[in-house]
């Protein structure tokens, strides 16, 4: 079978140029829509231009079809196009080329075709000088020709992405852990200390790999992008993860251990390896295979995403990465964002990973949503400890018996909710009960989880309270932060709150918030910025909104 063929080459700045040949019969070539672990539409057809097939007569520009697709224009021999891309965007997702770096995450900017998918796929970057380095977990040799990477078809090549640099610019190092090497790549400045860095990396490897007793690749890299201006991102791959972060010099061992940076890519690295089980291992069937020609919604977002995120910063736990008091106060910061946002007791954590498709990962209209990430997480500490209290082990066992080897990859949300449910029930059917409860109330539904947390943490030794937000306003259902040219912004505002019902709505200025010995709040705020408008609110008694979630470990 002959292979399809990329040439990729660097065309200055910020823009490379593809060429690409298809067997002959490919009646038209298509450029992926989205792409994995994004769930939401990249339309990556807005960076390419001059679409245009080699014919007889020379390059003749293509039509487009669709919006992601151009019809070719000969197909009875090889068909060959070729077309520009702008590669301008440095994150763990997108693709960037100048005269020190290139990124290439394939899914943004190399063609296919969907009745093509199990032709093999060789990629071909001529013009990388023979002092670069290459990471990526692609196979790859190099000659006097350039660099060359093989991929079985075209699923493996569009979650393969790679870096090459200069040698100098890209460290590497190894270490192994259940007889399988992990690759550790850096390109950027690396103010930490290496050994250290590498070691934490060991403990959460080992730790998930005694879990889950198998590793689906034969090995696995880490790709870090540390460059010098702002990044936080990581994004999950078959046998790799990419994970940008920055700027490079908040990356820091301090005397009391990693800075705030620092621990938190060690936190993004545990989750995305914990991806290598959950979601690249096993999926939700709507996902199986990857369809990258249009939007592929799922209501199991909760699971791809929060379950991970859940088990990433357990992990690290498990591992001796972190220690009791580091773990609880990454739950205390995600307690925090779930109970602060009203949007989870308007559209239930199943319809909200549909709705990621909608407004994708943008702040969107305000209360209209919960957070996969944040709301699935907390959903699995509940599910988790209802599994053991009911002798049905742990999540992370659950986990592990759904992604084995034997085990179909596609998976369906009645698979996950039964499984949990045949677990809980080692005891009786009372735990059967406990699970299907949690999925009516927090999964399909919206009800306030804040007491069934309460009760979670205690059956794990941890006090759970919460403490009225020192700002008064806040209290009132205004959360304000820092807006534009230094102004104080409300970022939240409660649905039928004092705040609201005075008229208040995320995006007003607050220019003045004086108490008064009434119990109330005198407010100065712009509406739409501009309309200068003055309210007395009403403090409310007790917490009011937006309190913040106190966790303390019983003593032993």
């Amino acid at each position: 079978m002959t292979p399809i063929l990329h040439r990729i080459e660097r065309n200055g700045r910020h823009e490379l140029t593809i060429t690409s040949i298809f067997p002959a019969g490919t009646n038209y070539i298509q450029l992926p829509v989205w792409r994995p672990g994004r769930y939401e539409r990249g339309d990556f057809a807005q960076y390419v231009r001059g679409m245009a097939q080699r014919t007889a007569e020379g390059w003749s520009r293509l039509n487009q079809t669709e919006l992601h697709q151009w019809k070719a224009i000969n197909c009875e021999g090889p068909v060959e196009v070729r077309f520009h891309f702008t590669a301008a965007h440095l994150n763990a997702g997108s693709t960037w080329t100048d005269d020190h770096l290139l990124y290439v995450n394939p899914v943004n900017c190399l063609p296919y075709h969907p009745d093509l998918s199990d032709v093999p796929v060789n990629i071909h970057l001529p013009d990388v000088p023979s002092d670069w380095k290459i990471a990526t977990a692609l196979p790859n040799n190099v000659d006097d020709s350039g660099v060359h990477f093989q991929a079985r078809g075209t699923q493996e090549l569009m979650d393969s992405p790679w870096i090459a640099a200069p040698a100098n610019d890209l460290w590497h190092v190894e270490y192994n852990a259940a007889g399988h090497t992990f690759h550790i790549h850096v390109w950027g400045h690396r103010h930490y200390d290496d050994d250290a860095f590498v070691e934490a990396h060991q403990k959460f490897t080992e730790a998930q790999m005694a879990a889950f007793g198998w590793l689906p690749v034969p090995e696995y890299h880490f790709l870090y992008l540390f460059p010098d201006f702002q990044a936080r991102h990581g994004v999950e791959h078959e046998a790799s993860t990419v994970i940008a972060w920055g700027p490079a010099n908040g990356l820091l061992h301090e005397d009391d251990g990693p800075s705030a940076g620092l621990a938190e890519v060690i936190d993004i690295a545990s989750h995305e390896l914990v991806h290598t089980w959950n979601v690249k291992r096993m999926r939700p069937t709507e996902w199986m295979p990857y369809d990258f020609s249009k939007a592929s919604p799922s209501r199991m977002g909760y699971i791809a995403e929060g379950v991970t995120t859940y088990l990433g910063d357990l992990f690290l736990l498990e591992a001796g990465v972190i220690d009791t008091a580091g773990w609880l106060t990454r739950f205390e910061k995600l307690l925090t964002r779930h109970l602060w946002n009203p949007g989870r007791l308007e559209t239930s954590v199943a319809n909200s990973s549909v709705d990621t498709w909608v407004d994708g990962y943008k702040l969107g209209v305000p209360h209209r949503r919960g957070n996969i990430y944040v709301e699935g997480a907390v959903l699995a500490f509940l599910c988790d400890v209802t599994l053991n209290r009911n002798g049905g082990g742990w999540l992370t066992e659950a986990l592990c018996e759904l992604t084995g080897p034997n085990r179909e990859r596609a998976m369906t949300e009645d698979t996950w909710w039964s499984t949990l449910e045949r677990r809980a029930a080692t005891r009786g059917p009372e735990g059967a009960e406990e699970v299907r409860q949690l999925r009516t109330d927090f999964c399909d539904g919206t009800e306030d989880s804040w007491p069934e947390i309460v009760n979670a943490l205690m059956h794990q030794g941890v006090e759970a309270t919460l403490e009225p937000h020192s700002d008064a306003l806040a209290r009132c259902g205004a959360l304000c932060g820092k807006g534009r040219e230094g102004r104080t912004e409300v970022k939240v505002c409660w649905p039928e709150s004092e705040a609201w019902n005075a008229g208040l709505r995320r995006g007003d200025v607050v220019e003045s918030a004086e108490e008064t010995q009434h119990g109330e709040i005198a407010v100065n705020w712009k509406r739409d910025t501009v309309h200068m408008e003055q309210s007395t609110l009403r403090i409310p008694a007790g917490n009011g909104h937006f309190a913040r979630p106190i966790l303390n470990a019983f003593p032993g």
